[in-house]
């Protein structure tokens, strides 16, 4: 199957953000209205912390993450809505470039999300499928299957068709995964419908045209899906023996 360039292929892996696009002043956190000198000072000291975070975020993110966590403590009365959103962000940056934080990393990845709930769709929709990839690789398909489906239902994801039919290709695998075969078949074939009329990705288009073909015969079969779900057991297991030396 094709590989998408773009959002899922380089770097870092696909779900997660890159350091070196964040601004080295992050927006808004400059020119605030003057205000009640205790909120101004605590702007200024939040601000302080987010400038010295972002100048770390590639060389030391474990001291990035700290300083901004304190910006957000700091914050929390003083900051709009919008700016502790954009420093939510900045932690799920920072936790990104820290190996084996995947736990952290969803938990960071859904409270930012909501931070933008109210803000912007496509980056709450975007950081809804940070964590969704994360409980796909750990093995919870369920989790995973619930954050795809609010992602790709939101209808703003700032992907392009390519990588959006990736993203349904891998919520139809979660519901393949949970027996829900009928709903599965609907993923996969929207996930084709919106690369259509694309001949570059004509591979991924019929790879997800067959996808939803096999779990609509596995919804109309019930005695063959157990033989499927039998046939990738052996298969896993096979995968999994040590080889012979």
């Amino acid at each position: 199957m094709p590989n998408p360039s773009g959002e899922f292929a380089a770097g870092l892996p696909a779900d997660q953000p890159r350091a070196a696009t964040t601004p080295p002043n992050p927006p808004g956190f400059r020119e605030q209205p003057p205000d009640a000198a205790p909120e101004e000072s605590q702007r200024h000291r939040a601000r302080e912390l987010v400038e010295a975070a972002t100048a770390l975020l590639g060389s030391q993110p474990a001291a990035a993450e700290r300083m901004l966590v304190r910006a957000l403590g700091i914050g929390a009365g003083a900051l709009t809505a919008e700016q502790i959103a954009r420093l939510r962000s900045l932690v799920v940056t920072a936790i990104a470039q820290q190996p084996g934080r995947e736990t952290d990393l969803a938990a960071a990845a859904l409270a930012a999300a909501r931070g933008w709930a109210d803000i912007s769709a496509g980056d709450a929709a975007h950081h809804t499928v940070i964590a969704a990839r994360i409980h796909y690789r750990g093995g919870d398909y369920r989790c995973a299957a619930d954050l795809f489906a609010d992602a790709l239902h939101r209808g703003e994801l700032p992907y392009p068709p390519e990588e959006i039919a990736v993203l349904y290709e891998l919520l139809g695998r979660c519901l393949d995964a949970d027996q829900r075969y009928r709903a599965a078949a609907r993923a996969y074939a929207a996930g084709a419908g919106t690369i259509a009329d694309r001949p570059q990705w004509a591979e991924l288009h019929t790879d997800l045209t067959s996808a939803a073909a096999r779990s609509r015969r596995l919804a109309r079969h019930p005695g063959a899906a157990v033989r499927e779900w039998a046939r990738t057991s052996r298969a896993d297991a096979a995968e999994s023996l040590p080889e012979s030396r």
